[in-house]
């Protein structure tokens, strides 16, 4: 299965826990049910290559996905060196409409599934300690959310507030390319928004609504 526009996440750090918090607990605002399954997805390769050199996006080789009647919507790449399951933990231990997250994914029987891919890390020629804070988007109401400094599509305090005077840039490649053990993402962006202060890119999906 090839998909080449999703919901997509990219932590910036290791241990980045606004990244699971947000990747968690989006979608639920209106008491819908966003995904029915999630898979943990370890030691694998996503491979992220951009035309321009200034804009520091490390490879990533864990993985989050999310899927809603077996059909992948929302990916998170994760770094190497981040403890996935305590971070996982943490993000569910969050309140939600007053109960804890865990508990509402056991109400709503939301599975969990882990693959280790065993892949040997393949990095690129990112420099990890100038990693830029990416908001890959794919849907309008996201898109207007993350202009405001917003990680979500949801009311929630997660984001990257400290400049949201953007500038677009028009001729921007960045491609993110991961094969699981049932799936092949190939998410491509051709354009982007940058903050002034060059900490936060919003990197638009090519085959998204956003381009329609």
């Amino acid at each position: 299965m090839k998909i080449r526009t999703i919901d997509l996440w990219t932590e910036q750090y290791k241990n980045q826990l606004e990244c699971f918090y947000g990747a968690f607990i989006d979608g639920f605002e209106k008491n819908t049910k966003p995904f029915s399954k999630y898979k943990i997805l370890k030691n694998c390769n996503c491979i992220i290559t951009s035309n321009r050199e200034d804009i520091n996006i490390s490879n990533k080789h864990n993985a989050i996905i999310f899927y809603n009647n077996e059909k992948p919507v929302r990916l998170v790449v994760i770094n190497k060196g981040t403890d996935i399951d305590k971070c996982v933990n943490l993000a569910l231990n969050q309140k939600f409409n007053n109960i804890l997250l865990k508990e509402f994914y056991d109400k709503e029987k939301i599975e969990k599934l882990v693959v280790d891919m065993k892949e040997r890390s393949i990095m690129n020629d990112a420099d990890n300690t100038k990693e830029i804070d990416v908001g890959s988007c794919d849907r309008w109401k996201l898109f207007y959310n993350m202009l405001k400094g917003s990680y979500t599509e949801d009311d929630t305090p997660y984001g990257n507030f400290q400049n949201k005077e953007y500038e677009f840039i028009p001729y921007l490649t960045i491609k993110y390319e991961l094969k699981t053990d049932k799936e092949e993402f190939i998410i491509e962006h051709k354009c982007a928004f940058i903050n002034k202060i060059k900490t936060r890119i919003i990197p638009i999906q090519e085959n998204s609504e956003l381009t329609s």
